[in-house]
């Protein structure tokens, strides 16, 4: 259902696209859409929840493989190392979480082991090397309220097998070669008030790209209006495999892990 929910850029600038304008409005349970450099993402600015850099890291892997710019190479790399501090995170929370299932008899715990102080040290390490920040991702102080959500009523009903999610990835390439995600905030924990993918879980019968294309249109809308007849653009559509990963959500429901998707949708902007 459509909300009258205001656009929020978390940068006072925005993509360069000549005239023709960006129009995002949130949906659901999204408090708002905004257009955010992938190098402030990447950089460890902005934190995104769960393991959702996993997709950047694999579509820009995927670019990596198929051209030798060095801003893929450079991104790939960044995310390569969010994407262990999202681990490293995720596997704190789930030692918290736990706690909670273990005073619920019956309920399983996740089979997680301990990231030790060295790996730790090794991750921090290489993300300076990077260019990362690890603050937001290696900071405690919102784990009381991800573990609260992580591990309510619904989340102790737990799944008997793997759950499934897909997400659906917006990048936009500028005029002046600068790429831009889409991302809705987080209305609701866990990852509450994080930049994240439009997405969900898959219903039964769905594939993971219709579940990715469903979540959108549920949770976030998203226009280009012209006003410049020398701007074009292109648009590339690339699905990611999915993927089966134990740690991939904290969630006291998804034990047994998650399979995860994505749908990648690229916009290159050009004069004609």
């Amino acid at each position: 259902m459509a909300s009258n929910k205001q656009t929020m850029n978390t940068d006072s600038s925005k993509p360069n696209l000549g005239g023709l304008e960006l129009k995002m409005i949130a949906k659901d349970d999204a408090a708002f859409v905004s257009a955010v450099r992938v190098s402030d993402v990447a950089s460890g600015r902005f934190a995104m929840p769960f393991l959702h850099v996993w997709f950047a890291l694999s579509y820009y892997l995927t670019l990596t493989a198929t051209a030798t710019t060095e801003l893929a190479k450079q991104f790939a790399k960044q995310f390569g190392i969010l994407f262990e501090l999202s681990r490293i995170r995720n596997h704190r929370l789930m030692h918290k979480i736990n706690k909670v299932i273990a005073q619920h008899p019956g309920k399983k715990q996740f089979d997680v082991t301990d990231d030790s102080d060295e790996h730790i040290a090794k991750v921090t390490s290489e993300a300076s090397d990077c260019g990362v920040d690890p603050a937001k991702y290696l900071d405690e102080s919102t784990d009381e309220d991800d573990v609260a959500q992580c591990s309510n009523a619904w989340c102790l009903n737990q799944n008997a097998v793997c759950g499934k999610a897909s997400d659906n990835v917006i990048i936009i390439t500028d005029l002046d070669g600068v790429d831009w995600f889409v991302l809705i905030t987080r209305q609701n924990g866990p990852g509450r008030s994080q930049l994240a993918w439009a997405g969900g879980f898959v219903d039964k019968d769905e594939t993971f790209t219709q579940a990715a294309l469903r979540e959108k249109s549920e949770e976030m809308e998203m226009g280009i209006t012209s006003s410049a007849r020398d701007v074009k653009y292109d648009v590339k559509t690339t699905e990611l495999p999915a993927t089966k990963m134990m740690d991939w959500d904290p969630r006291a429901k998804f034990v047994e892990g998650m399979e995860v998707g994505a749908v990648v949708t690229h916009y290159t902007f050009k004069r004609s």
